[in-house]
């Protein structure tokens, strides 16, 4: 453009060329802008397709992401299908337990109830003789009143008579020939003497009606002494059996306690606390595991033979079990199949009860619990606290049944 305005400078009588130039070059711009434009419209397009491309990626990823999750889901809905009918074989071993304790239960208290009507009888029979005696007792109170009226009349009688024998005597003193009024009195006199007679009567069949009542009272108090001391040692025989049958049961316990502390000798991983034999977890169960291991099993094989011969040696009428208790530290529980320390305690005890049964023990005369947690042996926060909590305890106890 300067050049065409130069050279039209040199030659100012021509205008077109310089214009058309102008216009070219103006044209030219407008076609290098648009071109400009439509690269970065084609950069734009392509930086935009390439985004797409990755976030196509990236969703098939997450696609095979979520196969292999579904997959693991499904894995995990199997491992609970399984859990779910183990549950249900247990709740089933649950009820049938139940049922029979139950049954026993109910003869228990019928035993009970057996019990309990022979005392209310010796108690009514108690109260009837009291009752008996205070009827008694008030009987002879009448008769005792009677007999102080009918003395009382006697007495009143036999003044009327000296009274009459004084007027008679009196009489005879003043008119020794006053025969009718000497008559008249003898008569009187003489139904006087009629009439202490018959009081004199009545008051012997009193005196022998009192005495008989007397005699009645004596043996009723005899009988409700009798009764009380039959009560007593209905009572007294009660409690030494029930004493007999416990220290019998210690016995037994001393011997379970002998017998298990040879076979347990120099092991510092079972002690015993209390009444009861206490094994660490470790011992028996992997961590966080409710299966028994090897070295379980060994260790509670010789612990049912021993159970076994002290078993067959307690009689039969010592309502003992074996109780088996589970107990875990404080760390919860945060993954596998157990819901909590709970469930893992309580499985655990009954991983060691099923295998004492299998053993040949009674399932009768086995029982388990799990307390997780709360009721820790120390509440220190450290390693060695939670290892000692750690543990199963099995203790030979009584069950009470009202026998």
């Amino acid at each position: 453009m300067a050049l065409a305005r130069l050279g039209g400078n040199r030659r100012p009588e021509n205008y077109t060329w310089p214009g058309f130039v102008d216009a070219l070059a103006t044209l030219l711009m407008v076609i290098i802008f648009v071109l400009l434009v439509f690269v970065l419209i084609q950069v734009n397009l392509a930086y935009r397709v390439a985004g797409q491309d990755a976030t196509m990626n990236d969703m098939r990823a997450q696609i095979v992401n979520l196969g292999d999750l579904l997959n693991i889901e499904r894995k995990a809905n199997e491992d609970l299908s399984a859990e779910l009918a183990g549950i249900s074989s247990l709740l089933d071993d649950t009820t049938r337990e139940r049922d029979n304790l139950v049954t026993q239960l109910a003869s228990a208290t019928a035993t009970l109830n057996l019990r309990d009507d022979e005392i209310r009888q010796l108690a009514a029979i108690q109260a009837q003789t009291e009752e008996s005696l205070d009827a008694a007792r008030k009987t002879i109170a009448e008769r005792v009143a009677a007999l102080e009226a009918i003395e009382l009349t006697l007495a009143q009688a036999e003044a009327k008579l000296m009274e009459s024998e004084v007027e008679i005597a009196e009489a005879s003193a003043r008119n020794v020939s006053s025969l009718a009024r000497i008559s008249e009195l003898e008569t009187k006199n003489a139904a006087s003497q009629a009439e202490v007679a018959q009081m004199t009567n009545a008051i012997t069949a009193l005196r022998l009606r009192i005495e008989e009542l007397t005699g009645i009272l004596a043996e009723k108090e005899a009988q409700a002494a009798r009764d009380k001391i039959a009560i007593a040692s209905l009572g007294k025989s009660l409690n030494n059996a029930l004493a007999s049958r416990v220290q019998e049961l210690q016995r037994f316990r001393s011997e379970f306690f002998g017998r298990l502390s040879e076979i347990l000798k120099g092991r510092d991983d079972v002690r015993i606390v209390g009444d009861r034999f206490v094994f660490q977890s470790e011992v028996l169960f992997a961590q966080g595991q409710a299966d028994l291991g090897p070295e379980g099993q060994e260790q509670l094989g010789q612990l049912a033979i021993a159970l076994n011969q002290i078993a067959a040696e307690i009689p039969e009428d010592i309502n003992w079990v074996l109780q088996v208790e589970g107990h875990t530290d404080d760390i919860p529980v945060r993954a596998g199949r157990f819901a909590d320390n709970w469930d893992l305690s309580t499985e655990r005890a009954l991983s060691v009860v099923r295998f004492l049964a299998d053993a040949g023990l009674p399932s009768n005369r086995l029982a388990a619990a799990g307390y997780g947690e709360f009721q820790p042996l120390e509440t220190a926060s450290t390693d060695e606290a939670r290892i000692r909590n750690r543990r199963i305890e099995m203790k030979l106890t009584q069950r009470i049944t009202g026998n």
